[in-house]
């Protein structure tokens, strides 16, 4: 039987910080760009949509509802261009805030809404913490998610692993120096330990008040890097990858 293939971009960009309707542009255009490469899976990193800069996201409101326009905008756009991808956003649910990514599928439909678990540092001040390990399956795949901290704990990804996830994908904002040994170690740790693929996508330079160390990265079942983008660099990290974890192609 021949084996499964999907095709994953890993979106290493900086964004308008705290004018959304922006952002919103450029996220059309790396959708399109990702989209005319055949790619079946976009990953943009932690709180995209905003920005990482949570004083001014609190003090300004600029927080969604899953009603939201841009929210209904953002799922045109998965249609429009026939692709799925996850997008991160601070999100209102039942009163309660959370640093959250929206899975929407190609069809253009949110098929999960995924909360950080393990918030980080100042994080708790504005946050509530989600409390499940969610995966999203797409052409066969089960890929697990985190949310940048979240992959520091091995509880999160041992939930995932006994739920059988092919690959694990952190959608992430890691800073430079230690926060890049940081990143580096765990996706490692993750791939070596759990015998999964990882991927991390990150800012390439700056968002708010953190320096972003880029070098988002897709890692073998053996903890090693096999692509990657450098620090400051803007781009779609591209790889093929079939199901039993083989990596068939870069792109």
């Amino acid at each position: 039987m021949c084996n499964q293939i999907i095709k994953i971009a890993l979106a290493q960009f900086d964004n308008d910080l705290n004018h959304i309707n922006r952002t919103m542009s450029k996220i059309e255009e790396i959708v399109k760009k990702a989209s005319q490469k055949k790619v079946d899976f976009l990953v943009f990193p932690e709180l995209f949509l905003t920005g990482y800069d949570l004083p001014y996201i609190m003090e300004k409101n600029n927080i969604l509802e899953i009603n939201d326009e841009r929210i209904l905008s953002l799922c045109q756009m998965a249609k429009r261009n026939d692709i799925s991808f996850l997008i991160g956003l601070p999100l209102r649910i039942q009163n309660r805030v959370y640093i959250s990514a929206l899975y929407i599928n190609c069809e253009g439909n949110i098929e999960e809404i995924i909360s950080k678990n393990y918030l980080y540092g100042m994080e708790s001040e504005f946050f509530t913490p989600g409390t499940v390990a969610k995966l999203i399956t797409i052409k066969g795949f089960r890929i697990g998610i985190g949310i940048c901290f979240d992959s520091a704990h091995s509880e999160h990804i041992t939930a995932l692993k006994d739920r059988g996830i092919d690959m694990f994908i952190g959608s992430s904002l890691y800073s430079r120096g230690e926060g890049k040994k940081e990143m580096e170690h765990n996706f490692s740790q993750i791939s070596c330990k759990y015998d999964i693929l990882s991927a991390v996508v990150n800012y390439a330079d700056k968002t708010g008040n953190w320096l972003s160390c880029g070098n988002s990265s897709f890692y073998d079942k053996t903890g090693h890097i096999y692509m990657k983008l450098a620090e400051c660099k803007e781009g779609l990290l591209i790889s093929q990858i079939q199901k039993d974890g083989t990596v068939c192609k870069y792109v």
